[in-house]
């Protein structure tokens, strides 16, 4: 009878330690979903902004440029849904100096990068004359 009840009892506890003892596995996280797209955007010497698009899930996009913290948008481009790749340059230089908001768009997501244009600085330039004798 003691044999009986001892392995009555000791399967539980002895299934219940290798359970415990074995390593948990990890809780299965969802991986972290592609960007929709992908954009760059810099000033030109020329005081140019060249914005490169990189958008492989063909949806129409919107790109705006605005003053940082107006409403009023100073130039808008809409990209065609089956344009996967495209590069543009937009013409500055009658803007004011100014932080502004270059806004990527899409119906899935937006980006939004801030962009400073300065008037370059005038340099001087020095005029030499070499004269041989």
């Amino acid at each position: 009878m003691t044999t009986l009840l001892a392995t009555v009892f000791a399967k539980p506890i002895i299934i219940l330690h290798l359970l415990m003892a074995s390593p948990v596995p990890a809780l299965v996280e969802q991986p972290a979903s592609e960007a929709t797209f992908a954009a760059s955007a810099y000033v030109t010497r020329s005081n140019k902004i060249r914005v490169s698009i990189d958008k492989p899930n063909r949806e129409p996009m919107t790109i705006s440029l605005r003053p940082v913290g107006q409403q009023h948008v100073v130039f808008t481009e809409h990209v065609h849904r089956k344009t996967t790749k495209t590069t543009l340059l937009l013409d500055v230089d009658q803007l004011a100096d100014g932080v502004y908001e270059l806004e990527l768009k899409t119906s899935s997501g937006q980006l939004i990068k801030q962009i400073d244009l300065r008037t370059p600085a005038k340099v001087d330039t020095v005029q030499r004359q070499l004269t041989l004798e």
